[in-house]
């Protein structure tokens, strides 16, 4: 088959959480190439939903969406699938909000606009480091 290679490893899994289809679609079109992307959540409830069933390897959350919002979905997340790497998706990094994502679990924020490559490199960064702050807990 053209373009399968066994060898290679399998893409690691994303979830995106953000309550604007635009953003889902456009951040899923940004990133498939580089992440399977297992599920494209609305909402905190839907994000939960969909970490449970997935067990995806990185999350990247959006900081204001309805149920709850970003610190509901990272609780959430948290408990239903603690392997999961969490990313804060934000429009203002000087949201009050951020610093209290960042205390309940995320690995780390970036602010919407951010670059594809730029946002791949991140996500990638959480995951490898997701491991290390597990094992040093």
């Amino acid at each position: 088959m053209l373009g399968f290679d066994p060898i290679s490893p399998a893409q690691p899994t994303l979830l995106i959480a953000d309550d604007d289809p635009v953003v889902r679609s456009m951040l899923s079109l940004t990133l498939d190439r580089q992440f399977d992307i297992v599920g494209a959540a609305r909402d905190a409830d839907q994000a939960i939903a969909l970490a449970q069933a997935a067990q995806p390897d990185v999350a990247l959350i959006d900081v204001q969406m309805p149920g709850g919002g970003g610190l509901r979905a990272i609780h959430g997340i948290g408990d239903v699938s603690p392997a999961t790497a969490a990313v804060v998706l934000s429009a203002d990094e000087f949201d009050p909000m951020v610093r209290q994502l960042m205390i309940a679990g995320a690995m780390t924020y970036v602010r919407k606009g951010i670059a594809p490559v730029a946002l791949a490199d991140v996500l990638h960064r959480a995951m490898q480091a997701r491991p290390a702050l597990a094992a040093a807990a």
